[in-house]
């Protein structure tokens, strides 16, 4: 009846609700349109439609709540988008008739074949652990439909129930921006504190929630590469952030200390080296977090890729040669574990020093590298493509300008980086200077011949031959020597 009693925009008017031969059933209001659910599975939806829709289904459970009814069972199914994407939330009445579940109950609408995928995952953690749901439990569910609407994905989604349900109780969503990057930090910290375990720290209304919604609704109009208005304007300029980390765990606590920081905005998150590229790439970023030891491209090697200058924290367990390599250049680097109070400082430093000149980044990694830490490969851009050459397949290095022309096995691929910094960059008993402009591998040198008077030439394997000055004749025959 008190179902029946609620009389809202955004909510289905229930007409009747009875019992007939023992079944119960319930008259409710034909609604025309499109399930949320159906629009959600051609893909994620606009920031400024997701607000927009949130809101309206905010403004429904505030009504219901005032009236102590609890939906329990928000999920994309029970929210019809009408003509002119007006919101209907379908279902109250079923809310009604589940009230105060006992926790045998509770057990039972978890397994009930048909009821699981649909509503396990949107349910908060109170109500998989048997507990009884209150109005905060409502908008756990509505934040992970928020979340859904933004990435395509449920927040907690896994193979099984049971995998689904310890996720819920005992893990985190992915970061929206591992999906979307184009989600207003706005939005994202709407969606995150909705989603937090602990009911206490979640909204306390559906009210403040609608309140929150509305309020970016102005921010998400301005889409990147727009001019923004003059509000915009007026609060200046926004550091905009990209995080490379191969551990969630590391990127949860980067997001969570950033949270401290309003003047920067992260726009990507990344889990490797080439995930990190193209987002650096697409998003011209004004700071990145980078760590150092990862899979696929290590830290050094994605700034050698980014071509462009940007301030760069570098989250490391790495040397002290290396930390005064970013002291001196205008890179800040995170010993992990670190705590908030150096993060802090760290950011603060970088944002002094955003817009400053700082050396190439090719040259910045060869240095920050350390004289005994010797290139094992190379990395090359190549529009969206990256070439990964290992060092003991280049055949020598030819330079050209501020950039080197590296020969590996009939292929050449031009990297910007000076020869000199490349040749600090490898093994000095591999690799040798023999003439300002060429760097050969020792292994590819076949033989030394006289070319014209007191001049030489290093012939290659292949046949190729390379010009030797008098300085690099007498490096590359004393390692010869060294050789025999």
């Amino acid at each position: 009846k008190l179902a029946s009693a609620l009389s809202h925009p955004n909510i289905t008017h229930i007409y009747e609700i009875g019992e007939a031969a023992g079944v119960p059933y319930l008259v409710m209001e034909f609604v025309s349109g499109e399930p949320l659910s159906r629009r959600i599975a051609r893909g994620p939806i606009e920031a400024s439609e997701t607000s927009a829709i949130g809101a309206q289904v905010a403004d429904a459970l505030e009504a219901a709540h005032a009236k102590n009814i609890v939906h329990r069972d928000i999920k994309p199914a029970n929210i019809m988008i009408g003509v002119r994407g007006h919101v209907k939330v379908l279902d109250f009445g079923l809310a009604k008739l589940q009230s105060k579940p006992r926790a045998s109950e509770e057990t039972q609408f978890l397994t009930r074949e048909g009821v699981v995928v649909g509503t396990v995952n949107y349910m908060s953690p109170e109500q998989a652990l048997g507990e009884e749901a209150d109005a905060r439990s409502d908008i756990f569910s509505l934040g992970a439909v928020l979340y859904e609407m933004c990435t395509g994905r449920a927040p907690f989604s896994g193979l099984t129930v049971q995998e689904t349900v310890g996720r819920l109780i005992e893990g985190a969503p992915e970061a929206i921006a591992r999906f979307r990057y184009d989600v207003p930090d706005g939005l994202d910290r709407i969606v995150r504190k909705s989603l937090q375990r602990n009911r206490d720290q979640r909204y306390q209304s559906a009210r403040e929630m609608a309140i929150d919604l509305r309020a970016i609704d102005e921010d998400s109009r301005h889409e990147p590469g727009k001019e923004p208005g003059p509000g915009a304007a007026a609060r200046g300029r926004r550091i905009t952030a990209v995080i490379v980390d191969d551990e969630e765990l590391a990127r949860r606590l980067l997001r969570e200390y950033l949270g401290s920081v309003p003047d920067i905005r992260v726009v990507a998150e990344c889990a490797n080296g080439f995930e990190a590229v193209k987002a650096i790439a697409e998003h011209k970023p004004d700071l990145v977090f980078l760590d150092v030891q990862m899979p696929k491209l290590d830290g050094f090697e994605v700034l050698e890729l980014i071509g462009r200058d940007v301030a760069v924290i570098f989250t490391t367990a790495y040397d002290t040669y290396a930390m005064k390599a970013f002291d001196a250049h205008a890179v800040d680097y995170l010993l992990k574990p670190f705590r908030l109070e150096r993060f802090q400082k760290a950011v603060e430093r970088a944002l002094q020093r955003i817009g400053s000149p700082t050396p190439p980044p090719a040259e910045l990694a060869a240095r920050a590298r350390g004289p005994s830490q010797y290139a094992a490969r190379l990395v090359v851009k190549e529009g969206t493509k990256v070439h990964v050459i290992p060092a003991d397949r280049l055949d020598y290095a030819e330079a050209e300008d501020d950039y080197v022309s590296l020969h590996s096995e009939g292929k050449s691929y031009l990297k910007q980086q000076t020869i000199s910094s490349l040749e600090s960059a490898l093994d000095p008993r591999q690799f040798v200077r023999i003439h300002r402009s060429y760097l050969v591998n020792l292994e590819r040198v076949a033989r030394i011949e006289p070319y014209a008077k007191e001049s030489r030439v290093a012939v290659l394997t292949d046949g190729t031959q390379l010009p030797v000055s008098r300085a690099g004749y007498d490096r590359l025959k004393a390692l010869l020597d060294e050789r025999r």
